[in-house]
Order: C-alpha cells, then structure tokens, then sequence
C-alpha cells in the first residue's frame, strides 16, 4: 500500500515587516519578481513525481495542491537561532483559509527570503502543528531561485524539508534513530543495494559530484541505507512496512 500525505505547496510573494526586525526601527520588505514565482511554482510541481520516483512508489505527495497567494503579504518573522522565519505561529492568520484542520497532512510555504534572514539556512520545518491545521510545516526561502535553472534534482531541497516532517511523524510512531537515521545522519553512509547503482560513492561523495542528495532520500525511503563506520548492520530507512505504520488518511 502506498502510503499518502496530503500536501499544499503555498508561494507567498510578498513580506512586509517593520520595526523591531534586524534592530530597531529596521524594515524588511521584498516582493518575489514574475520569473521569480515562475521557478518557484515550476519546482514545486515536480516534487510529487520526484517522491513518488524516488521512494519506488512507497509514498505519494496526494492529494497534491499548489497556491500561488498574490495578494497576501508576510508581516511578521519569528527569531530562531541567528536567523529570522516566518512560524507556523506567526503566519497562522494567513494559513487559516489554505490549512483549515485535518485538511492537510503537509504544508511547503516558500518566501521570499534568504539566506540572510535564516541565519543561513535554507528551510524550517515543523513537525504536526495546531498553526497550520494539524499538518507538518516548512518555510523555505527563495533566495536560491536561480540555480534551479541548472541544478541537479533541483526538487531534492524540498523533498529534504518534507522529509524532516517524515521524520517527525516515525519519530512519534516509535521509529529510533537505529531504524530510521536521522536527516542530517549521512556521513559515512553508503546504500546496501546490489548491484550498487552508485558505483561505491557514499551519499557525500554523491552530493560533493553533483549537489544532489537523491541517493541518499531514495535509500531513506525506501530501506535501503547503510551503516555508518561503528554500526551494527541492519534494516535502515522506511519499508513499506514501517511506512504501513501510519495510517493513510480518509479519502
């Protein structure tokens, strides 16, 4: 059975945020260009297709939901860490008409921010939240809009950010860490599969060749992850059985 999350992908083009942001007095303002929004909702399309492909079909972003909100405008971030995102929290007035309760089971909101405001990070996520009806949250900036043009499985940051709302979900279904490696657990790991379609490369080294990190989501999704210098070997990642143990929403 091929486990669903229903997902909406919500581009917000505007941020307006005065007083108090960056220091007192401070504005942040920008509004994302045509082009802009263009590479954004063009990406955002394809994330279904590149989890459905790369999980071998153990997973579907569906139903599958895409809103450009032209005429809403983000005026207030929340501080975490050195940088600053917009919250679940703090975008729950504009969330409330998209995201009424138990109508999502994942939320992408991307915005238009960079790396500056992030403290230099790309996305934040959340796991299941009231803020957003329930469903998991990720804020992505939009900073790196550009290199999609030329980037390798350039959907691979965002299925990282739904895949950190995975994570959270198993976590709380009794998945450890010895089963289901945490997001960021990769170094020194390389997939079990045989014959190995990466030719010998740990995920790393993948990713240090073509600033992709498919291999390494595929084998997440689909069990089929190594062990890390030190471990014992084992079953690693989600198989359709450990993925079975959430239950699918009703249709």
């Amino acid at each position: 059975m091929t486990a669903r999350f229903r997902t909406l992908a919500l581009v917000v083009p505007a941020l307006r945020v005065r007083g108090g942001l960056f220091g007192r007095g401070m504005r942040a303002e920008r509004v994302m260009r045509a082009d802009e929004i263009e590479a954004h909702t063009a990406i955002l399309a394809t994330v279904p297709a590149a989890v459905t492909a790369w999980s071998e079909g153990n997973v579907a972003l569906d139903p599958f939901e895409l809103r450009v909100l032209g005429d809403a405008v983000m005026d207030r971030l929340d501080r975490y860490g050195s940088g600053w995102w917009p919250s679940p929290e703090s975008q729950e007035e504009l969330l409330a008409p998209h995201a009424p309760p138990g109508a999502w089971d994942s939320v992408l909101l991307v915005w238009p921010g960079d790396a500056g405001f992030g403290g230099g990070a790309w996305g934040l996520t959340r796991g299941a939240t009231a803020a957003a009806g329930g469903a998991g949250y990720s804020a992505i900036t939009s900073g790196s809009w550009p290199a999609y043009r030329t980037a390798t499985d350039p959907a691979h940051g965002f299925v990282h950010e739904w895949l950190h709302q995975v994570e959270s979900v198993y976590r709380g279904l009794g998945l450890g860490p010895d089963e289901l490696p945490g997001l960021h657990d990769v170094d020194g790991r390389a997939t079990t599969r045989r014959p190995d379609p990466d030719d010998g490369r740990t995920y790393v080294d993948w990713e240090r060749e073509t600033g992709s990190w498919r291999p390494w989501y595929r084998d997440l999704m689909t069990g089929t992850v190594g062990a890390a210098p030190g471990e014992r070997e084992g079953v690693r990642g989600l198989t359709p059985d450990r993925w079975a143990r959430r239950r699918n929403p009703q249709p």
